[in-house]
């Protein structure tokens, strides 16, 4: 009789020192994957992935086989004692409202082509899951990824119970920056406009709620501590163009406050190839106004914020599901779709 072939089975654990070089690899295989799907480019130095690979060990003996470290997480996929796999997650609570879930950011999350097809994915988002519940002690915690729109693990994720609660799209900054004015102006916004603008936040806050993002605070009706908080924040950024984030409105033709956003740039680091990545988010919007001519204002002096301060392209972040006022919006400025946030609750 033949012998019965055992399928090969996956495990899950933390890394351990010596086994950088492997990781590093899957890391490789991974952006050279992003760059492939329209993402930012990977590099392609050896010496990059030599040192991290360096510092994948040193973390692993810093961790001394356990996979939570403070507020980041690191698990390996192990075939036959060989890491294929690997997920980071970093946890963190977007808000104020002790009733809001943690959320737990899933980053970096590759199999190694050989393993695929044996569950290695969804063993790395299970035990990145249980991860999550330890740190938040019983409170209710989502994990969410930002998956590409060419990305073809849009479908895995969708199978293991994943669900897109925010969209984003990519505009070139020179072009972005030259939006013709179409009836509102943009500035930065000032103390005077902290009530007009948690207004508008709290507009914001339904938004993300009603279409099931609940990685942040639920809306509340502005109060005077809230105006206070903004109101103090927008005056430390007064005159100062170069504060990350800045907060910008768009103002009707008599001066009212008619939307708001937020600017901020950051810089890539290897194993991408070092630039800046510029981001618009916290879109919130009068409904009485035009949503393509107030996005247009916003995207306008966005982007010539991000090109100040060195990003050749601006992602247009936390948008609705397509179809909706909002996300036309962004694409009218020239955008295109870029990426979705999928949650799951832990």
């Amino acid at each position: 009789m033949a012998a019965l072939i055992q399928p090969r089975r996956v495990s899950v654990r933390a890394a351990v020192p010596g086994e950088g070089r492997v990781i590093a690899a899957l890391w490789r295989e991974l952006w050279d994957a992003h760059e492939a799907w329209g993402g930012y480019p990977g590099s392609r130095d050896p010496r990059v992935y030599a040192q991290l690979a360096q510092r994948l060990d040193e973390d692993a003996r810093v961790r001394a086989g356990h996979p939570i470290l403070g507020r980041h997480v690191h698990l390996v996929a192990d075939l036959a004692g060989v890491a294929c796999g690997q997920v980071e997650g970093w946890f963190e609570r977007h808000g104020a409202d002790a009733t809001t879930p943690f959320t737990c950011e899933v980053r970096s999350l590759v199999v190694s082509e050989s393993a695929r097809g044996l569950g290695a994915g969804r063993a790395l988002l299970d035990a990145l899951a249980a991860a999550a519940r330890s740190l938040s002690q019983g409170a209710p915690c989502v994990l969410a990824a930002e998956v590409l729109e060419r990305n073809p693990a849009q479908a895995f994720y969708a199978r293991v119970g994943f669900s897109p609660v925010a969209y984003s799209a990519r505009v070139g900054a020179q072009s972005g920056a030259r939006l013709p004015a179409q009836g509102f102006s943009a500035r930065l916004a000032a103390r005077g406009d902290a009530l007009a603008v948690a207004v508008l936040e709290a507009r914001l806050a339904a938004r993300r709620r009603a279409s099931g993002d609940a990685r942040f605070d639920a809306p509340r009706a502005p109060d005077a501590a809230a105006v206070g908080a903004i109101g103090a924040h927008l005056a430390a950024q007064t005159g100062a163009s170069g504060s990350e984030p800045a907060v910008l409105v768009a103002c009707d033709r008599s001066g009212g406050v008619r939307a708001t956003a937020s600017v901020t740039t950051h810089a890539l680091e290897p194993p991408f190839v070092p630039m800046r990545r510029g981001l618009i988010g916290r879109f919130a919007l009068d409904p009485t106004c035009p949503a393509t001519s107030l996005v247009a204002a916003l995207v306008s002096l966005g982007c010539k914020l991000a090109l100040s301060r060195g990003a050749s392209h601006v992602e247009l972040t936390d948008l609705p599901s397509p179809g909706a006022d909002l996300h036309a919006a962004a694409l009218a400025t020239g955008a295109q779709a870029w990426s979705q946030v999928v949650t799951k609750l832990a």
